[in-house]
């Protein structure tokens, strides 16, 4: 069972909300005769405003959850929410702006695309007026994550997204001894240390248990560790930002310890159940939509371990505001709510275990964070939440988004099968083949 002293979770937080700055009040004083007053304002009563709110989103299990609780406080706000596919929400969006006929007034942007909807410049800025977004009122790694290249906020994030490992409870006790998570962070605390306990798991279970599922799945946090800043305009450093990660990830595959899945295939979901593979890239929402989900047999097996030398980031959406909107106060009032009040905040934890970027919430509901998640019992009694926030939130750096990510990441989804397949494929052949085709599809940049 997971240590939950109250005690150092209290001196751990308080670190943690001195590291990030004092605690500021969400909202301003904007005002607007035209209906734009901000939700926190004096002069209006958000609960009395009505309007009609469209958001688009691809989870209808969310808003169905959490709409019905907003409007036990602001009953005349109705939410209309469409079904998109988050594959195509990106192209329907651009089509219903250039067509000026279908846009919502709440938009996402989910991480494989949120630089390039930055980008398009249709998001309104929420520290202006009407809404007056105090930023330091969040986590100050994610400011980077929802602001535009100009470093103005036009989004808040859905949830939080710091990431570790999900590790198989019955392998790491089977062959190393132990499945506390304190001491398996001991085990692997460098990614030298990594790969030689890699080499050992193999050599234990005669190959038959691997780190790994694949290639990608190390690359998630390689990539993700490298917090520098490799756009500037229309130069892409992708030297700067690969090459370290190139060489650890080639020295793994070297090592034998990853095996040959590709993400989000079947085999490589099904592999969870399997238990063929220790660890999994996993965020918060990773419990629901990841591992329990593909191994719902599971419960009791799993534990979460920050990785070796730090967090990372996995997935993320990004909640803004469609500049034309009409009705931008109800918008606005609604994504306060769902996303960074206290109560839709306990909301969204206590039901969809997902972790609000408000310093408030962690401040003010210490007793939501450090009762049972809905998770927790999945993952043997360990308080998934409170680990994220002890262990793994301290060492994040927020990293600016830019429109050539989704290209650098479709770049590496065509690249990397092969790199387990062909053995003479080398970190700095696969760093130069990497920089010629995104060349190819961003011809507008200068690629080093």
């Amino acid at each position: 069972m997971y240590n939950r002293n109250k005690s150092k979770w209290l001196g751990g937080f308080a670190s943690l909300i001195l590291l990030s700055g004092l605690l500021a009040a969400c909202g301003g004083n904007g005002n607007n005769t035209n209906n734009t007053a901000s939700p926190t304002s004096t002069s209006t009563d958000p609960t009395q405003l009505s309007a009609t709110v469209k958001i688009w989103d691809w989870d209808e299990t969310f808003q169905k959850g959490m709409i019905p609780e907003f409007n036990k406080k602001y009953p005349n706000i109705k939410v209309e929410v469409t079904v998109v596919n988050p594959n195509d929400y990106l192209q329907k969006l651009q089509s219903g702006i250039a067509s000026g006929s279908d846009v919502p007034d709440i938009i996402l942007g989910e991480s494989a695309y949120r630089g390039k909807l930055f980008d398009l410049d249709v998001l309104d800025n929420l520290e202006a007026a009407p809404y007056n977004f105090d930023k330091s009122t969040v986590l100050d790694y994610v400011v980077p994550y929802v602001s535009n290249s100009k470093g103005e906020v036009i989004a808040v994030d859905q949830a939080i997204t710091p990431a570790g490992f999900a590790y198989r409870r019955d392998l790491a006790t089977q062959y190393w001894g132990t499945d506390d998570p304190t001491e398996l962070e001991k085990k692997i605390a460098t990614w030298d240390e990594f790969i030689a306990t890699g080499k050992e798991l193999k050599d234990k279970s005669d190959g038959k248990v691997l780190m790994f599922p694949g290639l990608g799945d190390a690359f998630i946090a390689l990539r993700g560790q490298n917090f520098v800043s490799y756009v500037n305009d229309k130069e892409i450093d992708l030297t700067s930002k690969l090459q370290k990660p190139l060489n650890r990830l080639f020295e793994m595959r070297d090592a034998g310890i990853i095996g040959k899945n590709e993400l989000w295939t079947p085999a490589w979901s099904a592999s969870m159940a399997k238990g063929e593979f220790m660890f999994y890239p996993m965020a918060p929402w990773g419990a629901k939509w990841h591992i329990s989900a593909n191994d719902p047999d599971g419960s009791g097996r799993w534990g979460l371990v920050k990785a070796p030398e730090g967090g990372f980031t996995r997935g993320g959406t990004a909640i803004g505001i469609y500049k034309d909107s009409k009705v931008k106060e109800a918008a606005w009032t609604f994504i306060q709510y769902a996303y960074l009040s206290d109560e839709g905040s306990a909301f969204n934890f206590e039901t969809f275990g997902n972790m609000t970027s408000s310093k408030s919430f962690y401040e003010t509901q210490k007793a939501i964070i450090d009762a049972p998640g809905p998770y927790d019992e999945f993952f043997g009694g360990q308080n998934l939440a409170k680990y994220f926030v002890e262990k793994i939130i301290p060492d994040m750096k927020g990293e600016a988004q830019s429109k050539y990510d989704s290209v650098v990441d479709s770049v590496f989804n065509a690249l990397y099968p092969l790199w387990m397949k062909d053995e003479s494929v080398t970190a700095e052949s696969a760093l130069q083949k990497f920089i010629q085709e995104t060349k190819n599809k961003a011809a507008d940049a200068t690629v080093k």
